[in-house]
């Protein structure tokens, strides 16, 4: 999103991602448009706006005026969303074991990523963007564990795209996109970028994610993302960064956080039971 940023605007990359997932999703997938029908065409139209649409525009507006870490932070309160949603959606109570763990991996996930952030006091009112994503998230998370179960991840995430993957192209032709690709030396790298974040950031990484909600239900599938932190930190190995103990606690926390929500007998079990 960052290199997409220095030639697109943040509504540009939002399209452009949805655009080109949807464009490979249809075309390795297109036998799926046949499982399209009228009972699930409004939870798939739910899925495609609050699970893609939405969020892929606020996350790169609030990149662009607040410092990544922190937006990695608030992405981070996707299972907490989910827990809430799901236990209103359900009925079904929350015991303090659950919500310890929520909140010890969301505790995990600020130790690795605070001492990076920079926020400017200015901008803190960018910050509303990301947490309205992550209800976004939490909304569509639980409308494919409740409403969607007749239909595979594959077929999921093609028809849920194609909802706003049509309109995406007809927005991202009516700006000055195709301007832009001719007169800034830039552009190629940043749609390259865009299409990496588009084909494997969000085409084969929602396929992978809807599965992972159907087989081990909303709130552990919510509860990953607690892993983006883990992963971001791999990288930065990789990278050749510093990684002391510190950073070993963090993850120690997401980790015991994640199997605290998942446990036997908690409410990310019983959510899939009423949904099986």
């Amino acid at each position: 999103m960052k290199f997409g940023l220095q030639s697109f605007t943040s509504s540009q990359i939002g399209m452009l991602r949805i655009s080109l997932a949807f464009l490979f999703t249809a075309v390795i997938g297109y036998k799926h448009f046949s499982k399209l029908n009228r009972k699930n065409a409004f939870p798939l139209l739910v899925v495609g706006l609050l699970g893609n649409g939405i969020p892929y525009i606020l996350f790169p507006l609030a990149i662009r005026h607040l410092d990544s870490s922190l937006v990695g932070i608030l992405n981070s309160l996707v299972p907490l969303f989910t827990l809430l949603i799901g236990v209103f959606w359900f009925g079904i109570r929350i015991k303090w074991l659950s919500m310890l763990g929520i909140m010890l991996g969301l505790a995990g996930a600020i130790w690795l990523l605070v001492p990076d952030m920079e926020v400017g006091m200015n901008n803190l009112t960018y910050g509303i963007y990301p947490i309205i994503a992550t209800v976004c998230y939490a909304v569509s998370i639980n409308t494919i564990n409740s409403k969607l179960k007749d239909l595979g991840s594959f077929a999921i995430t093609l028809l849920s795209l194609m909802f706003i993957g049509i309109p995406a192209i007809i927005y991202v032709l009516s700006t000055d996109f195709l301007q832009i690709m001719q007169s800034d030396p830039g552009a190629w790298r940043s749609l390259g970028y865009v299409s990496i974040l588009g084909v494997v950031g969000t085409s084969v990484a929602v396929i992978l994610f809807n599965y992972l909600i159907k087989t081990s239900g909303s709130l552990f599938a919510a509860s990953v993302t607690y892993i983006v932190p883990v992963i971001a930190l791999i990288w930065g190995v990789v990278d050749g960064e510093d990684v002391g103990v510190t950073h070993v606690f963090g993850m120690a926390a997401i980790l015991l956080g994640v199997y605290l929500v998942n446990r036997k007998g908690s409410p990310a079990e019983r959510i899939r039971k009423n949904t099986a």
